[in-house]
């Protein structure tokens, strides 16, 4: 179920009614919010409920048995139950094709409850540590293997032909289940962070479950940290109509970036895309442009949805973009960039590898490794591994010549300063758009031949002459120019949420700004969303 789909909006409005007609119980709620979740997940792929189930349970457990304690028995039994009741339900939904998956169930119920029961009897220290290895190795293995199996083998197969080694491989197509990057991170983070001391197992399975399948955020985050959000499905949630409001104007916001700006700017992408190598420079430039608002109207865009519709909820979900495009420099750009992947990088890989402690040289190899994984992450392409090692090589150089240090000794308020800022943001954004044209390059040699032609263009000045008279360019404008205006008031304002500011406000001529604001939104996602909808691109991943 697709968020600007019809069959998800009728799903959430029957949730939301029945979720606040048991506002009194809270513990009610989580079931519900469980169950909705299993439904909305199941929805995609019923078999990808047993991958969700295993990486829920073993973490669960793991998390017990991380903080030093051992996992009682009751407790276990009671996880299993749920686990193996999943696999039931979902052999039940499509029994004659699907009919495996209750064994299966019950096969990984049996071996997690034997690993468990060998680890339970390994000394305190020895325990704990190996606990977070249970953990470590069954969700990185299930990312590993649903991936980058096929990804791998290519690669494996493809390094021995180019020696004049042939080598025959099964050729095996796995499934790629949607979502999984981000709930195996977001599971990873709970035992992890038991493991460290810095937070509480929970003993009550649903808690724990409803925590990594909730709905809004499990395809494409964010990235939510077990001691943030784990603690509001602990409590009671109030119903506050301002939230409600709020979250609604939120979730329209976010759709408008989708289906009016990153749906309608798709076709010139591909258009410019499909053959790179004879594209002429005008339509390059404007392919590339076109993608980073795409994919940032698209991503953003989803992540606004997710937050509005948990608001509505009663759960606040962090922040996952902040006016990336206005960064002048690499740091900047991933301080304000899918802010829950960065920091979780920087949290569980980039510190724990040394972060900057070791030394220069060690902190640049840290600094690569991590962007490196952090583009692995994104998908299972060569694309995306350069993309790593573009964005590690830049943070790397920019902090070998301490730009971020000088630039915050310039104040804007002179000349000079607005000059050198200036410069700097063109700089960075000039790098994020070559960044981005390896993102969404087939190949390697498709980016390098995009970037040639895009580079070109600004050289020679070809672009500026032709660009103009390009149907694209003007469609472009078209879409993107709403949202450069309105990103230009938040910054100037220090505030996203300027729809809802301007709602509310004590000010008869700001509610008029933000009615009139609201109104441009439902009237553009009436009559200018795009006729073919199109699949969020981080579902890729």
């Amino acid at each position: 179920m697709l968020f600007n789909s019809p069959i998800f909006l009728a799903f959430f409005a029957v949730f939301f009614v029945v979720y606040w007609q048991m506002a009194k119980y809270w513990r009610a709620q989580n079931f519900l919010i469980l169950f909705g979740s299993w439904f909305f997940y199941g929805w995609w792929d019923e078999r990808f409920l047993i991958l969700i189930g295993l990486s829920t349970l073993v973490d669960f457990i793991s998390g017990l048995g991380a903080s030093g304690q051992r996992p009682p028995r009751k407790t276990v039994h009671k996880a299993l139950f749920w686990f193996c009741g999943l696999g039931a339900v979902a052999a039940f939904i499509s029994w004659q094709e699907n009919w495996f998956l209750l064994p299966t169930a019950l096969g990984l119920g049996a071996f997690v409850y034997f690993i468990a029961g060998n680890i339970d009897r390994l000394p305190g220290p020895v325990r704990r540590k190996a606990w977070l290895i249970f953990s470590l190795v069954t969700n990185l293995g299930l990312l590993g293997i649903f991936k980058y199996f096929g990804f791998f083998t290519e690669s494996f197969v493809a390094a021995f032909s180019s020696l004049g080694l042939q080598i025959n491989t099964p050729l095996i197509h796995i499934i790629l289940p949607v979502g999984i990057s981000f709930y195996t991170f977001q599971t990873l983070s709970y035992t992890i962070d038991i493991y460290r001391k810095e937070m509480q197992p929970t003993d009550r399975f649903i808690d724990f479950a409803a925590y990594v399948a909730f709905f809004p955020q499990l395809i494409a985050g964010p990235i939510e940290r077990a001691r943030r959000l784990l603690p509001q499905f602990q409590a009671p949630r109030q119903w506050q109509w301002r939230m409600v409001q709020s979250g609604a104007l939120l979730f329209l916001w976010g759709l408008y970036k989708k289906m009016v700006i990153a749906d309608n700017l798709a076709p010139i992408v591909d258009a410019a895309f499909a053959n790179p190598g004879s594209a002429d420079a005008a339509l390059m430039t404007i392919g590339i442009l076109a993608f980073a608002f795409q994919i940032y109207g698209d991503f953003s865009g989803y992540s606004d949805m997710a937050r509005g519709l948990a608001r509505m909820l009663g759960f606040e979900l962090m922040l996952n973009f902040r006016l990336p495009y206005f960064a002048r420099t690499p740091s900047e750009f991933w301080r304000r960039w899918h802010i829950s992947l960065s920091t979780w990088l920087r949290d569980y890989l980039y510190i724990p590898l040394g972060g900057n402690k070791g030394g220069t040289l060690l902190t640049y190899r840290n600094l690569m490794l991590t962007m490196l994984l952090g583009g692995l992450w994104h998908g299972a392409a060569w694309t995306f591994v350069f993309w790593g090692a573009f964005h590690g090589g830049i943070l790397a150089l920019y902090r070998a010549a301490k730009i971020d240090k000088h630039l915050s000794g310039v104040k804007l308020a002179s000349a000079k300063g607005i000059a050198l800022h200036g410069l700097a943001w063109l700089v960075m954004t000039w790098l994020t758009l070559i960044g981005w044209t390896f993102f969404r390059a087939e190949s390697i040699g498709d980016a390098f031949a995009a970037i040639n032609i895009f580079n070109y263009g600004l050289v020679s000045g070809e672009v500026f002459m032709t660009i103009a008279k390009l149907e694209q360019a003007g469609q472009f404008v078209f879409y993107v120019l709403p949202l450069i205006f309105v990103q230009i008031l938040q910054a100037n304002r220090q505030r996203l949420e300027i729809i809802w500011d301007n709602l509310s406000s004590p000010s008869p001529l700001a509610r008029f700004v933000g009615v009139n604001f609201l109104f441009f939104i439902l009237s553009s996602l009436l009559f200018l969303s795009a006729q073919s909808g199109q699949a969020f691109i981080y579902f890729d991943f």
